[in-house]
């Protein structure tokens, strides 16, 4: 599971790479994420910093309005990037013959436009 907390630059973590993201360096990378609110994408243990992002463009990319509280759009946040992935609809019989037809009619295509006369 993944944990969204606001970056308040008070707290180590830790980079993907194994790098020490203390709060000079997340800074020196991210010299926005304090005078901007925030986020961090981390683990269930808040040790490694997977993402930083502007909550403001979070909140708009997924549709969260803007007058929803810090609080609130994280845990809104947090949901999202928990969520399962869509299941895919299953393709009907006459989308699978289609298909089938498709790469039947492709694969019986003569190779044109070529330099090599043995291809022809």
């Amino acid at each position: 599971m993944k944990i969204i907390e606001k970056y308040t630059g008070g707290k180590t973590y830790m980079f993907p790479n194994g790098d020490i993201a203390t709060p000079d360096k997340v800074l020196e990378q991210f010299p926005a994420a304090l005078a901007f609110a925030h986020i961090i994408e981390t683990d269930d243990s808040g040790e490694v910093m997977f993402a930083v992002q502007n909550l403001a463009a979070m909140k708009s990319l997924h549709g969260i309005p803007k007058e929803t509280s810090e609080n609130e759009s994280i845990a809104l946040l947090q949901e999202i990037v928990n969520a399962p992935p869509p299941i895919p609809e299953e393709s009907t019989p006459e989308q699978r013959i289609a298909a089938a037809l498709e790469a039947q009619v492709l694969l019986a295509m003569p190779i044109t436009n070529t330099d090599d006369p043995d291809l022809l």
